[in-house]
């Protein structure tokens, strides 16, 4: 498994690297101190990213590390309390579930936001790289809304971002055949659940 999660790191350190070019060549970007997309409840995020946020935060410094740990405890205790989530089964499987998280923890930020910056920037998941500007292909169809503050889009043939989720779902579906499932599992979890429970006994 570290070997995928190695693979994993070397993806979204590439995927930044086309998205970073992507976004000079078209010249969006997001303004500086902006937290927004941070601060408003959270993203749903893969198992594969939950996996590479745990190996990853091993690199963080113990008092960061520690500090946002408590935060993203403190937040499921939150969640459970709201009967919003459990950590008994975190894992999101449908649109209707993943609506609902974001809604239920719309007033809650990240639990690597301090002081308006993230504190795990470099282990970052694979949305929290590609979310900001609207990605669209052709005849206008969207293919990552973005979060409304930009005025420019970045066009699918300079972010082929399509050939991103393939890449992505490749390295997903050999995580889970290598935790023993025959089959691609549609499911994803939250950041605070990633930080803090052992996602691969649900794998």
């Amino acid at each position: 498994m570290n070997r995928i999660v190695k693979k994993y790191a070397q993806f979204l350190e590439q995927s930044s690297k086309v998205f970073s070019e992507a976004s000079l060549k078209n010249g969006v970007g997001c303004r500086r101190g902006c937290h927004e997309c941070c601060a408003a409840g959270f993203f749903d995020i893969t198992l594969l990213d939950a996996l590479y946020l745990r190996h990853a935060l091993k690199q963080v410094p113990v008092p960061v590390r520690e500090r946002v740990i408590a935060r993203a405890k403190e937040q499921l205790d939150a969640l459970e309390n709201k009967k919003a989530f459990s950590r008994r089964d975190p894992l999101l499987k449908s649109l209707p579930a993943i609506d609902a998280i974001s809604r239920r923890s719309a007033k809650m930020s990240c639990p690597a936001l301090e002081n308006g910056s993230c504190m795990i920037y470099d282990h970052r998941p694979h949305i929290c790289r590609i979310f900001g500007p609207t990605i669209r292909g052709p005849r206008r169809a969207v293919r990552l809304e973005g979060c409304g503050y930009f005025t420019r889009e970045i066009p699918e043939s300079d972010f082929p971002i399509f050939d991103h989720y393939d890449e992505e779902k490749r390295l997903q579906k050999a995580m889970f055949k290598k935790a023993g499932r025959k089959r691609f599992r549609e499911v994803d979890t939250i950041i605070p659940a990633a930080l803090t429970l052992d996602i691969k006994k649900w794998l």
